[in-house]
């Protein structure tokens, strides 16, 4: 399966002053498979790559020392391999051994020209920061010293590029004109949405549906998936309290989503405790990159856009097959589009937040007075957009609230619709299929209204 990051990976290589390189991200996202399978097989003729949580020789070896010359030569012998420009060295789990994510500043300081790339646990790295401290067992984060890049789920435009790059092109054109796609390809280009919606990005399970086509198989590895990340988090929890309130505040995100009012009520996950004390819980999922927290903004948003100071905050999954298998529903309520009318809109609330995050754009959304709202608000060149994603057509009472407070902010619906623009009320429509194409564009800061 084709990733777009290898694109930066690519560019990393060629920056003359490029630094070793961490990438980040939630368990089974890929990042093994980026690197080795998709980056070093096809543009290096040899590389070495160790597993620090198989490697247990390796793993006790590094722990030993962060000198990167002692581990240059342990390489060279044991793996009769000599690191070079031209061969690049990969440290997968770097979390299982935290003195090769210290040594990575020496590496940075003396062996610059070398390709070291590293693959981490944000979550994992913190809990043992905590624990190094604890035991007077220095742990130094190499701060400044490393580039780092963070792997997203499989998004939906990298889905299309692997299962129909000549539909992916002919969405791309049409955003370029913003001009409607022809009804045969908005019809393929929504089945492919929905597709997507129910299996999610998380390689393995998608990999199973694109091969097979078969939807039992692909939430069979859902669960597991799903089952791992709970497991996950009794392996890397400090207490069996805290274990308990990062689960049930996990399990919680689909049902709080779905409700009236979307904002994250951890009264509704236990009775009589607050933010605060689940806080740590949240910030465990929001570091191991497997929920998204959107922050609330009211009456006037400036610029940078900055949170109220009220906590009100929404969470999203980070993935969309997790976010389906979770919520329960049936896997036809997607498959039939004479079904799709009966899918809840958060759905693709979601998937909007996952595209924007995947594009790290930062998640902040807007309400007003009675149920006004707009489920997302970006700062994008100095100009604020609201937008709004909905399942199919909103209403304009949201709009005209938001526009007394920011008579200049540009307006955009993303829906069910194809291409369009209401010039009465200057309002941009964009079908779900196309957010990725319009996150870039926030993102770059080269949307134009």
């Amino acid at each position: 399966m084709e990733r777009l990051k290898v694109n930066e990976l690519l560019e990393w290589l060629k920056n003359k002053r490029r630094k070793p390189l961490v990438v980040w991200g939630a368990r089974q996202v890929g990042k093994s498979y980026l690197l080795e399978d998709l980056f070093a097989k096809k543009y290096f003729k040899d590389y070495v790559y160790i597993d620090l949580k198989k490697d247990s020789e390796a793993r006790s070896f590094f722990s030993s020392t962060c000198n990167p010359d002692e581990y240059l030569a342990y390489i060279e012998a044991r793996f009769g391999k000599k690191i070079s420009p031209k061969v690049p060295l990969i440290f997968d789990e770097v979390q299982q051994c935290h003195q090769v994510l210290s040594s990575l500043k020496y590496f940075c300081q003396d062996h610059r020209e070398l390709p070291v790339i590293a693959t981490g646990s944000l979550v994992r790295l913190s809990i043992k920061q905590n624990e190094s401290n604890k035991d007077d067992d220095e742990f130094l984060f190499p701060v400044g010293k490393i580039d780092s890049m963070t792997l997203y789920p499989v998004t939906f435009e990298e889905y299309l590029w692997n299962v129909n790059p000549n539909l992916l092109q002919k969405i791309k054109d049409a955003y370029k004109t913003k001009s409607e796609l022809k009804a045969p390809y908005h019809q393929m280009a929504m089945d492919a949405l929905h597709e997507y919606l129910t299996i999610g990005g998380l390689p393995e399970p998608l990999s199973i549906f694109i091969q097979d086509k078969s939807y039992v198989d692909a939430t069979k590895t859902l669960k597991e998936v799903y089952e791992n990340y709970l497991g996950d988090m009794a392996s890397y929890n400090v207490s069996d309290e805290m274990i308990l309130k990062t689960r049930n505040l996990y399990k919680n995100i689909f049902s709080q989503l779905n409700k009236e009012n979307k904002n994250f009520k951890i009264t509704a996950v236990e009775k009589g405790k607050s933010n605060r004390d689940y806080f740590s819980a949240y910030q465990w999922l929001e570091l191991a990159h497997v929920i998204y927290r959107s922050k609330n903004v009211t009456g006037k948003v400036t610029v940078p856009i900055t949170e109220k100071s009220d906590g009100l905050f929404r969470l999203y999954l980070a993935d969309e097959g997790i976010f389906a298998y979770q919520s329960k529903v049936s896997q036809a309520d997607f498959f039939v589009r004479e079904k799709r009318d009966t899918l809840s809109g958060v759905f693709y609330e979601n998937y909007v937040a996952c595209e924007f995050a995947a594009k790290e754009i930062p998640l902040y959304y807007w309400t007003g007075k009675a149920s006004h709202e707009f489920e997302f608000v970006v700062d994008s060149a100095n100009r604020i957009y609201a937008i709004d994603a909905k399942k199919t057509r909103g209403g304009l009472n949201s709009l005209a609230e938001f526009r007394q407070f920011n008579p200049k902010a540009g307006a955009i619906k993303i829906s069910s619709n194809n291409f369009g623009y209401n010039e009465e009320n200057d309002i941009l429509t964009i079908p779900h299929y196309a957010a990725f194409l319009l996150a870039e564009d926030l993102r770059q800061g080269t949307l134009s209204l």
